[in-house]
């Protein structure tokens, strides 16, 4: 059956494939398990191209390694069927519909900054309750096991509550928190391994060694770059290297970093501006990692047009290289990778912590939306404005769109819809 399948593709020209993934970019809604049932009613059940145990085969490899897991599945399937060429074709196609409409939207934002938080101000708050049932839902789905819970929580302590309130007591306002806790979290969870292991088999084919060793190349030339130069492009693209290198997750894990990194470290643009990205890109078909798009687009804001589109390209490139040439890498040898005794350990580890981020960007989400400050972006129990603590409106807002997206199957494009008009019409 899996042979038979894989043999049907390979008749097929790349331009009808290529045809096939344009029309899963303008309809992928809501994230990676979507887009995976995308590609199983397209790709397996209607084109039949690949079986559904090939299918997760390719996803269980996206999830083992860092970057935007439902991208690098689609990749590989590219991979799968015409090698490194037809798979950076592939995602080129998947990812340019976001790219393009993400860039534009922090365009009008950027040129409208005054209508536009007026008309998105309802979108914030939606957005905080996308980032929390995602953490929600990844905690259940992906831990098991009380180390996990552990691990998680250790996270979100270390990555949420001794930043705000408490970070002038351990001074841990760093974006490379972020890393080392996922670091962390394997080095325990490899340390207290108790499970059987699989046989690690012997690697029996020429291994591709020229995309892992672009990897770190473009890796350490960028971090260099990025230290000594004070071009905004580059510290984008380095930026946005970095964080495709080290998420795994998948983008609600990439959310933090970005929150981090572009609004408490860099200040290239307030939290309700990156805020209103993330509801957006819940509202635009394809892959949440495009978020860099916008972000990009955003920190050049002021800088004309042009700047804000070579900001989201520098930024988008950033993002998903570093995961392209990982799987161009990988999949060659990818069942002996994923039996390795060091992943099979380390990798619970670093997911429970991954689940542990996505809450801590809940949280520092929600500080700036749910409370009222004296001075914006110092988030200080001090600094709480105690005559008008809560901001009852925004609360209520990210309760009840929780509650809709824990129990009810309306498309998360809708909330965002509804949320515009609301600031359009009242």
């Amino acid at each position: 059956m899996a042979n038979k399948a894989t043999n049907t593709v390979k008749k097929i020209k790349a331009y009808i494939f290529l045809k096939d993934v344009f029309f899963i970019a303008i309809t992928a809604y809501g994230g990676p398990a979507m887009h995976l049932a995308l590609y199983q009613k397209r790709l397996v059940e209607e084109k039949k191209y690949l079986t559904t145990d090939e299918l997760l085969e390719l996803y269980s490899l996206a999830q083992m390694l860092p970057g935007p897991s439902s991208t690098q599945t689609l990749t590989s399937i590219g991979y799968k069927f015409g090698g490194p060429s037809l798979a950076f074709l592939t995602l080129l196609i998947w990812v340019f519909p976001a790219f393009l409409l993400l860039t534009l939207s922090a365009v009008f934002i950027g040129l409208f900054e005054e209508q536009a938080l007026i008309y998105l101000r309802y979108v914030t708050p939606v957005a905080v309750a996308f980032v929390t049932v995602a953490g929600f839902i990844m905690i259940k789905n992906s831990i098991s096991s009380n180390q996990g819970y552990f691990l998680a929580a250790m996270a979100f302590v270390v990555a949420a509550l001794l930043r705000h309130p408490l970070d002038t007591i351990v001074n841990m306002n760093t974006p490379w928190i972020f890393p080392i806790v996922l670091l962390m979290g394997g080095v325990i969870s490899y340390s207290v391994y108790k499970g059987d292991l699989p046989q690690n088999e012997t690697i029996k084919v020429k291994i591709p060694w020229k995309f892992l060793i672009t990897f770190f190349i473009i890796f350490i030339a960028a971090g260099v770059l990025g230290e000594i130069s004070s071009n905004r492009f580059i510290l984008l693209f380095e930026n946005c290297y970095r964080f495709g290198s080290l998420v795994f997750g998948g983008g609600n894990v990439l959310i933090p970093m970005m929150l981090e990194q572009y609004v408490s470290h860099a200040s290239y643009m307030t939290s309700e501006q990156f805020i209103n990205g993330v509801g957006l890109v819940q509202a635009i078909p394809g892959p949440v990692f495009t978020i860099s798009s916008y972000t990009g687009a955003i920190a050049m804001q002021g800088n004309g047009i042009l700047s804000q589109f070579l900001g989201s390209l520098s930024s988008t490139v950033g993002i998903f290289l570093p995961g392209a040439l990982l799987i161009f890498f990988v999949y060659p040898i990818w069942k002996q990778i994923k039996s390795h005794p060091i992943v099979v350990k380390a990798l619970p580890g670093v997911i429970a912590a991954s689940c542990g981020l996505v809450m801590a960007a809940a949280y520092l989400m929600f500080l700036p939306v749910g409370f009222n400050w004296i001075e914006k972006g110092s988030f200080y129990f001090t600094n709480l404005d105690t005559s008008n603590l809560v901001n009852i409106v925004p609360v209520l807002i990210i309760l009840v769109t929780s509650f809709l997206l824990m129990r009810t199957n309306i498309k998360s494009p809708w909330y965002i819809v509804v949320a515009i008009l609301a600031g359009i019409l009242f």
